[in-house]
């Protein structure tokens, strides 16, 4: 296309294009959902943004669940409605790259000194470099705003991983402070029953001392625990963008989930990792735009600045002169070899962080995914093996104290320790779901989608 007839055609791009991110952020909300994520929501003013809140509202005055936190999650977090932002820049950044710089209109009078008449200039002139280089300003901008896209669903994918830990830190902690109540309350018993045995003369003060250690020893731990739980809501808090009374509104259940009955396939884990990572695809995104602007620099450093244009002149003898005007900035002093040098050194540096964040995603994959098979099987010997086994002790001692073989505080010592080793197994499974929420954020999406099918009999 000639630039006679590209000009119009730019002018009619660019009156056209919108500012609006509206567009990419549905796009990124696409993406996300692909990865089992709930619907994006923006809130800018729309009729359904008092649906949004009306379902915020229900949520909070019920029993949350995982997926309802995330999805309180992905609509109150401030910080993350911040980063969507990130698409009206780069949309913003768009639409201007589209457009053309505005003509200089340029004028100029002169007054004669003695006998004359007035001269008079005025001229009109646009860059024709900024013309050329429209659909290279273009690339580089799309591959910006694309960019941007890949690292706002990023950050969704990040966010929603840590609710989920935040979420079943909480439910652990919820547990814990339950236990330590329970052996509290235990405790308390057999420091009492140890006061009255020494009062009676029956036992010293060693026996006493322990008792009340032990005793004192659990009261802190109850302290302990509510610490965490409070701890553990406030973190939750703030990842959900809540305050005031809805902070204290919402409950989550005290029971943790139950570990799924198989585990995903994850033999191909890192290589889907590679191809869904969406900071990865941002890297790669980046490493375009720089390539971009490095073809545009080129074209820049052989002209700067290009103007051309029509200027009409009337001299002092009153003749008007109409004709084209053409003005060329000299690469003399700033060849442009500067910017050049660092584009070159940008592009090199973007690639080199992608190939980094490349390896890193490969090795955090395969760490996190030996570490969610170790947490299952220490969740599996928990609940298989050691659970088990302390109920048969506690049975067998409340056998041997009814046939007053063993003494009440044996009993009390053998029910604390199966109590501490459900607590250890709550931790157990804690870190099992921590885990799974990690790789699956590592992994670029949910998990489930890597599931073998079933064969048919």
């Amino acid at each position: 296309m000639t630039p006679m007839r590209f000009a119009p055609a730019a002018i009619a791009i660019a009156a056209c294009a919108s500012v609006s991110p509206r567009e990419s952020f549905v796009e990124v909300s696409h993406t996300v959902e692909q990865r089992n994520v709930p619907t994006l929501h923006w809130d800018q003013g729309t009729p359904a943004d008092e649906q949004v809140r009306t379902r915020v509202d229900e949520m909070l005055h019920g029993v949350l669940s995982p997926e309802g936190a995330v999805e309180i999650a992905l609509l109150r977090n401030q910080g993350l409605v911040a980063t969507y932002e990130q698409l009206g820049i780069a949309q913003a950044d768009l639409v201007q790259a589209g457009l053309l710089r505005n003509p200089t209109f340029g004028a100029r009078i002169g007054f004669p000194i003695g006998a004359g008449s007035t001269e008079t200039e005025f001229s009109l002139a646009e860059d024709l470099v900024d013309l050329f280089t429209l659909p290279l300003r273009g690339r580089v901008a799309a591959a910006q705003l694309d960019a941007a896209k890949a690292r706002v669903g990023n950050a969704v994918l990040e966010l929603a991983a840590r609710v989920k830990q935040s979420f079943v830190s909480l439910q652990a902690a919820q547990a814990t402070l339950h236990m330590r109540q329970l052996v509290l309350e235990a405790q308390q018993a057999a420091a009492q029953l140890r006061l009255r045995q020494y009062t009676a003369g029956n036992v010293g003060d060693l026996e006493l001392s322990q008792e009340e250690a032990f005793y004192q020893q659990e009261k802190l731990n109850v302290v302990r625990a509510e610490a965490a739980v409070l701890h553990g809501r406030e973190q939750l808090n703030r990842l959900l963008g809540l305050w005031g009374e809805e902070s204290a509104s919402w409950r989550v259940a005290e029971t943790m989930p139950e570990l799924p009955d198989r585990e995903p396939d994850l033999d191909h884990v890192e290589s889907l990792a590679v191809g869904r990572r969406l900071d990865l695809a941002a890297a790669q995104k980046e490493v375009l735009a720089l390539e971009q602007a490095a073809s545009l620099g080129g074209v820049t450093r052989v002209f700067p600045a290009v103007q051309a244009g029509v200027s009409t002149r009337r001299d002092a003898e009153g003749t008007r002169v109409v004709g084209p005007d053409l003005t060329v900035e000299l690469p003399i002093f700033d060849q442009g070899q500067a910017r050049a040098a660092r584009i070159a050194a940008e592009l090199r540096q973007a690639r080199a962080k992608q190939q980094e964040l490349a390896v890193n995603v490969r090795a955090e994959v395969r760490e996190l995914r030996s570490r969610l098979l170790t947490d299952r099987a220490v969740v599996d010997h928990y609940r298989k093996v050691l659970l088990p086994l302390r109920e048969r002790l506690v049975q067998q001692a409340q056998l041997r104290y009814n046939a007053m073989l063993l003494g009440v505080f044996q009993l009390l010592l053998a029910r604390r320790e199966q109590i501490d080793a459900y607590r250890d197994y709550l931790d157990a499974v804690r870190d099992y779901w921590a885990t799974r929420a990690d790789l699956e954020r590592a992994a670029g999406g949910s998990l489930i989608a890597t599931l073998p099918k079933e064969r048919n009999p």
